[in-house]
């Protein structure tokens, strides 16, 4: 498998390269933008995966936290477009020959503050969208700056008001995704001043899960990054490597030493893994 990958920080360098690796075998090809600041707190970052070869490409997404917008094209005609819940477990995916997909990962309050509606209805599944849905049937995909900027245009149309965004939910967003120690839901709750309870409220309403079950995905989202280099028994927030391992297995359905074998083929989605 040929792996291409890059890494673009929008902030810092609009469209450069920073990363490529490579194998043998069928071509994938993946790219990634970070959003501007005005969308940071909603948005994590906008992809484009292309599956170059001939063959359909088996991969097996893991949880990661957040939800998903998806829009796939083949020879540059829109053949899926679909909105994605939070995965709380490994889902098995097909990529078709030839398809060129682009994503959009949302962070939580994204529901609230972009979609305003709930994505509870849709854990662990897709919610498949008409194509002027966002308005995407009016973007240009040719190349992939400017279908970053497309979208960006459109997010921020959608985003409510600065005025309707209440300040508890972005305490919350923002500590979850800049806070990389292991912590407990009651600590969340301190450290943002919002009850541990309406926490709870909120997310079962937006999301569809518990405080408590997104920092277990958090947790073992973190611990890819470790796995992916090696290194099975990461230092925080597990007893001992018994419980790390069944941790990793019930959200991926596979043991830490199998995902970092197949991180360069059904795991894809490990090699391209970033921070919160």
């Amino acid at each position: 498998m040929t792996i291409l990958y890059n890494r673009v920080n929008k902030r810092n360098d609009m469209f450069g390269e920073s990363k490529i690796f490579m194998s043998k075998n069928n071509q994938h090809v993946y790219s990634e933008v970070y959003p501007s600041d005005e969308l940071d707190d909603y948005v994590s970052l906008y992809f484009k995966a292309q599956n170059l070869s001939d063959k359909p490409q088996p991969m097996t997404i893991c949880p990661d936290g957040y939800f998903k917008l998806i829009i796939q094209l083949l020879d540059g005609k829109m053949v899926a477009y679909f909105l994605t819940g939070i995965w709380a477990n490994e889902i098995d995916i097909v990529i078709p020959p030839r398809v060129t997909t682009y994503g959009i990962k949302f962070k939580i309050i994204a529901a609230e503050m972009i979609f305003k509606r709930e994505i509870s209805s849709i854990l662990n599944s897709v919610e498949q969208k008409k194509t002027d849905y966002f308005g995407i049937d009016k973007v240009d995909f040719r190349a992939f700056k400017d279908v970053v900027n497309q979208l960006e245009d459109i997010l921020m149309n959608k985003l409510l008001p600065k005025e309707q965004i209440r300040t508890n939910r972005l305490r919350l967003g923002q500590f979850l995704y800049s806070n990389y120690e292991d912590v407990q839901a009651r600590e969340v709750a301190q450290q943002i001043h919002w009850s541990q309870r309406e926490i709870n409220r909120y997310l079962n309403k937006y999301i569809g899960i518990s405080l408590k079950k997104y920092l277990n995905i958090q947790k073992c989202y973190r611990a890819y990054f470790k796995i992916t280099e090696g290194e099975f028994f990461p230092e925080k927030g597990f007893f001992d490597q018994a419980h790390f391992i069944r941790e990793v297995k019930k959200h991926t359905g596979k043991t830490p030493t199998a995902l970092f074998k197949g991180q360069n083929d059904q795991f894809i989605q490990l090699r391209n893994i970033k921070k919160l």
